[in-house]
């Protein structure tokens, strides 16, 4: 099962159209992003809280926006396939610019840390609570 269905995708989120036929590939690589990112899976997601799945949701939303704008391939190479091409030590690169000069491009859209950094899933690490008791001995 999804956690994005295309109605979500364009009446909630009102993501960039994408034809229904593709519609299932690109979820599910976003999804699969996502959910590996957070380290979460399917069913672990679904029982999170409404707001946190609401924010995870549009997360994969905006992974699928990213991928259909710099092509499914960012996912599996992290940078757009083909590109240039290299003859002993002269390296040519399509386009200009930054990304060129980069070589690649990131796996993971910029907006989908705007959505997980305000569930808290980013940070997998144990929470503390400031300084221990006396009740656990060894503190004075």
């Amino acid at each position: 099962m999804a956690l994005v269905t295309q109605t979500f995708y364009s009446n909630t989120y009102y993501g960039e159209t994408i034809a229904t036929a593709d519609f299932p590939k690109y979820e599910t690589r976003a999804q699969d992003l996502i959910l590996g990112l957070i380290k979460k899976t399917e069913a672990q997601a679904l029982q999170l809280p409404a707001e946190t799945l609401l924010l995870v949701q549009k997360a994969i939303c905006a992974e699928m926006e990213y991928l259909l704008e710099y092509g499914i391939n960012v996912s599996v190479y992290g940078k757009e396939a083909g590109g240039g091409f290299t003859v002993g030590k002269v390296s040519v690169q399509e386009g200009g610019g930054a990304a060129a000069l980069s070589g690649s491009k990131s796996m993971i859209a910029p907006a989908v840390y705007v959505y997980l950094e305000q569930t808290g899933l980013l940070y997998p690490g144990v929470p503390t609570f400031g300084m221990p008791s006396q009740a656990w001995g060894w503190w004075p």
